[in-house]
């Protein structure tokens, strides 16, 4: 059994898009290079604002999504604080509502390195192509040789490299403790359960 496939979860917003929010990058945000540049704290907050303006109500909670990215609460950010992750950043965030009021202490999370441990060997691909940039992930298995061969704090959240749409999977230590925050609009599945498109049925 590969012990990583049990101890790491698939992070998914929820399917429920006339409840839960979802965000985009203003202009200024998106030439940062936000999602895959480390950014620069003396260059200010980043800023979201509803992608479906118009059409979806402004519901604000304590986590929501940019893509597959969360922008979080401060307390979630705070608790989080506390660990030293490779190649990410909690950076301050502020979400304007449909209104352009802002609203502030929330934080983004950024990743500006990927970790290339998802053995495509042994997952489930969808026409696998060693040299492709992206696959698609139908079902996955970690490299353990490369985890184990990273510290354990700095990798309790990891951004997956060539995986086609991106995926971000958790420790279950800090499963367990985002779990404390209830935050309506995040689901986790176990790598070993997850199956594609699991997040829709």
């Amino acid at each position: 059994m590969n012990i990583y496939n049990e101890q790491y979860y698939i992070l998914k917003s929820s399917p429920f898009k006339q409840k839960f929010l979802e965000l985009k990058p203003s202009t200024d945000t998106a030439r940062r290079n936000h999602t895959f540049e480390r950014l620069d704290y003396a260059d200010g907050a980043v800023f979201f604002e509803n992608a479906f303006r118009g059409d979806i109500p402004f519901y604000l909670t304590n986590g929501q999504f940019d893509g597959i990215y969360p922008v979080v609460s401060s307390d979630i950010a705070d608790a989080l604080s506390l660990y030293e992750i490779r190649g990410f950043q909690l950076f301050p965030a502020v979400i304007m509502d449909d209104s352009e009021k802002w609203h502030e202490d929330f934080y983004f999370f950024n990743f500006y390195e990927k970790f290339d441990v998802v053995d495509f060997e042994k997952s489930i691909v969808s026409n696998y192509k060693p040299n492709s940039k992206y696959n698609e992930v139908i079902k996955f298995t970690l490299d353990a040789d490369i985890l184990d061969s990273i510290n354990e704090e700095e990798r309790l959240i990891i951004d997956l490299a060539r995986v086609e749409g991106g995926s971000l999977i958790f420790h279950e230590k800090i499963v367990n403790l985002l779990s404390r925050f209830e935050i309506e609009a995040f689901q986790f599945f176990k790598l070993s359960e997850y199956e594609l498109g699991m997040e829709f049925r």
